[in-house]
């Protein structure tokens, strides 16, 4: 069903909570997995500034793939530079360019202040994706690979 993932991240709490989700997909489908962080730029009165560095950015990104890889799922990371505002559209871009089958978010970002219940990339993406968007909202229960199906022995996947 899905052959390529993709999992969004950026340094926020929820975020992070998207990376096992989209590991533990990946695992299911034998799906590759491409991890994107979105750079934003915004612009003051006289210049053009982000909140990270580049090389904070490609630590989020590296460390995320390598994390997915050690899981044994293929994985690789692309770090994307935008205006601020595009961040929503440069995921399904990315997502196209890719033949991505799933987005993998969390449901809030750093950009809290504009989104109330749903952060508002994640939104805007629900929006304007042609692919499926899996929002995870907290850690999802990882069954132990030694166990029998049953209603005990659930454990948290965390990173």
């Amino acid at each position: 069903m899905f052959r390529h993932v993709l999992v969004a991240l950026d340094e926020s709490g929820y975020s992070r909570m998207a990376l096992p989700t989209a590991i533990e997909v990946a695992r299911k489908f034998s799906a590759d997995l491409l991890v994107l962080h979105v750079v934003e730029h915004d612009r003051g009165r006289a210049t053009v500034y982000s909140t990270e560095t580049p090389a904070q950015a490609t630590r989020l990104v590296a460390g995320a793939a390598e994390t997915a890889r050690r899981a044994g799922i293929p994985a690789r990371g692309h770090v994307s530079d935008v205006a601020a505002g595009h961040v929503a559209r440069a995921i399904t871009e990315a997502a196209a360019d890719n033949e991505i089958d799933l987005i993998v978010m969390g449901s809030r970002g750093l950009s809290d202040v504009q989104g109330l219940l749903l952060g508002s990339v994640t939104h805007k993406v629900i929006q304007l994706a042609q692919v499926a968007v899996l929002v995870a909202r907290g850690p999802i229960p990882v069954r132990a690979k030694a166990e029998q199906p049953a209603t005990t022995g659930l454990t948290y996947a965390t990173i």
